[in-house]
């Protein structure tokens, strides 16, 4: 068995050139999610009752089953009986894209955990949405529009497409066709979505319509069906409708590329990443779901064409975004107003930090791995899956959060938002987690991310290899195992955190006081012909987070860390020290004995202050006070 203990280890760094260079390594791809199973004490617990829990409760707050919450399925049953214009639509115009997204995490779910009562209640939504569309001659679907204002589709005649979704929830129906189709091998939601995109391109980018998306997303939904169907092109065979792959990348490039040309359409601005062409934005803008789904298709373009605009464009927006606009959790979106990113450095206590913006930071930067390689990141990415992610539904699956500010006198989650658009996020988000965790580039396998697992991957040249490992937060190790028919070929990668060197982000914007480390870079240590067991010792010692000084909001506070894990402490623990919290002047061990999850919390050795990991906020009272940041 090999160790590595980080605390003194001077280690080998592999460096992964950008698509910029030439030299760029082999194309990262990942496994399915049913090619991973996750072991971890602690997400095996999450997604285990995201599965029993989770997925059943939203399925029925969507169908109207408990109290305040309408049955929006009942928008789909009114168009396929024919009605048009006669306001009788429930909820708001994205709740067709809300059930959609739902369909597309709870498919990856159904890709690992075969559900025949789930499958079957889904195939009863599918029934239902094939004959809404069915009800138009076009192909069109969208019941808001339908229902109310028949005569504004797309936004146009006098509409208002930034209210109105129809463009974003038809992405979102494509994304769920694509992804219910690889679970189940079913075609009748893929049929309705190709469909739909066929009269989408015929529409914009075939008449040149200047319609694009008013909330991103589906620049990257088209792309996930113009892979589809390159990797599968016996798949048409099985449609009563035409394909044609390259119209769907061919709109997706419309899409992006129309944006900050507003001829011939009301111009969505900043707040839509309308404003300018994204060719030429220096800083990420707008509506901070949006620009981050919009970042990740352009990511996308990137990755599919190789074009070196896209490219450019994609590290801009997330240099900006990681390096100026990002807290430390991991959440983006500091302004209330519009949901929107803040100028450089505004990063104040209380900021917005919507949890669907999170997931879209998530989703970018993984992109951005895909397209270089490089660990910077799955740094990111691994901050917000340890702290954004888990935050956004309570212990007991059935709560959740929208906004999720570092500190809060009054926090309370809820049962269901009149804006239901996390939960799907959520569900889509972590029915992904599994491919996450390990990529390949031809004969190397890279660990991106230390969650417990087993994986089973097919390596170029080599074979079928299995990869496991075994993480166990509270001391900081990490046991790697690798079983291969031929490991003289084979390359491992294992990525070390910038945490691990008082980097708690890349660019700087956060340091902490963990300098006792003689790994100064950050990256991948190779291992050469992995034969034995590799045994990490990361140090998870608790420690003290303070931002850059051009952020004023944090200047004079401090945040605790431990591992990939950010503290908060919550009024509840800290009643008699609470109008004078003072991390700063406090040392720090772990408390190994009150496990949550799998996680313990951090007390002070003097007992008088104690700490949780933030994704356990707001679980144990109404209004709930608690503070990432103090002196």
């Amino acid at each position: 068995m090999r160790f590595l203990n980080l605390l003194s280890l001077s280690i080998f760094i592999i460096s992964l050139s950008s698509c910029h260079g030439s030299d760029k390594p082999e194309r990262m791809t990942y496994p399915a999610p049913n090619q991973v199973k996750i072991t971890d004490q602690m997400w095996s617990q999450i997604l285990e009752r995201t599965r029993s829990v989770t997925i059943p409760d939203v399925l029925n707050k969507f169908e109207g089953r408990t109290q305040n919450a309408p049955n929006t399925l009942h928008n789909f049953e009114l168009v396929a009986e024919g009605h048009v214009a006669d306001g009788g639509h429930f909820g708001f115009p994205w709740y067709d894209g809300l059930i959609y997204e739902a369909i597309t995490g709870i498919s990856d779910y159904l890709l690992q955990y075969p559900d025949p009562a789930i499958e079957q209640r889904l195939d009863e939504y599918i029934n239902l949405i094939a004959a809404a569309q069915k009800a138009d001659p076009d192909g069109y679907i969208n019941t808001y529009t339908t229902l109310m204002e028949n005569d504004h589709r797309w936004g146009e005649n006098g509409g208002n497409l930034r209210w109105q979704h129809d463009v974003y929830n038809s992405g979102c129906l494509v994304e769920a066709g694509v992804h219910y189709y690889k679970a189940t091998g079913k075609t009748q939601l893929l049929e309705v979505a190709t469909r739909l995109a066929n009269y989408m391109y015929d529409y914009m980018a075939g008449a040149n319509h200047n319609v694009v998306p008013g909330h991103a997303l589906p620049e990257d939904a088209l792309i996930q069906l113009y892979k589809l169907y390159k990797s599968e092109p016996s798949l048409a065979d099985k449609l009563s409708v035409p394909v044609e792959a390259e119209n769907y990348l061919c709109l997706a490039e419309f899409w992006i590329e129309q944006r900050g040309h507003t001829e011939g359409r009301r111009a969505l601005k900043a707040y839509a990443q309308d404003a300018e062409s994204v060719f030429d934005a220096k800083t990420i803008e707008g509506h901070a779901v949006r620009a981050t789904l919009f970042a990740t298709g352009v990511a996308d373009i990137a990755l599919v064409k190789n074009d070196e605009r896209y490219c450019a464009a994609a590290h801009r927006l997330w240099d900006n975004m990681v390096g100026q606009r990002m807290f430390i959790t991991g959440g983006v979106g500091a302004i209330h107003e519009d949901e929107k990113f803040g100028p450089d450095y505004f990063l104040p206590t209380d900021a917005y930090l919507e949890t669907c913006a999170a997931i879209g930071a998530g989703l970018f930067s993984w992109r951005m791995h895909e397209l270089t390689g490089e660990a910077k990141y799955m740094d990111v990415l691994e901050r917000i899956i340890f702290n954004s992610i888990p935050t956004a539904v309570s212990l007991d699956g059935t709560n959740y959060t929208y906004q999720n500010p570092l500190n809060a006198e009054k926090m309370n989650r809820w049962p269901w938002h009149e804006c239901p658009c996390c939960p799907p996020m959520l569900l889509k988000f972590t029915g992904m987690l599994p491919s996450m965790i390990y990529a390949l580039s031809g004969a190397d396998i890279y660990v991106n991310l230390f969650i417990g697992s087993k994986a089973t991957l097919q390596v170029p040249d080599i074979g079928e290899i299995e990869i496991s490992q075994q993480v166990d937060w509270n001391t900081g190790k990490v046991n790697i195992q690798v079983r291969s028919p031929k490991t003289k070929k084979l390359c491992l990668h294992v990525r070390i955190p910038g945490w691990e060197n008082g980097q708690e982000l890349p660019y700087g914007l956060y340091q902490s006081d963990l300098t006792n480390t003689e790994a100064h870079e950050t990256g991948y240590i190779t291992f050469k012909n992995p034969q034995d067991e590799i045994e990490l010792t990361l140090n998870v010692a608790p420690r003290i987070v303070k931002a850059d000084e051009r952020v004023e909001q944090l200047r004079g506070l401090c945040s605790l860390a431990s591992g990939p894990f950010v503290y908060c402490a919550e009024k509840i623990d800290n009643p008699d020290v609470w109008d004078n919290l003072n991390l700063a002047e406090r040392q720090y061990e772990l408390d190994v004995e009150h496990p949550i999850l799998g996680i313990t919390p951090l007390r002070s050795t003097d007992s008088q202050i104690t700490a949780i990991p933030f994704y356990m906020i707001a679980n144990r009272c109404k209004d709930t006070a608690y503070r990432v940041w103090a002196k």
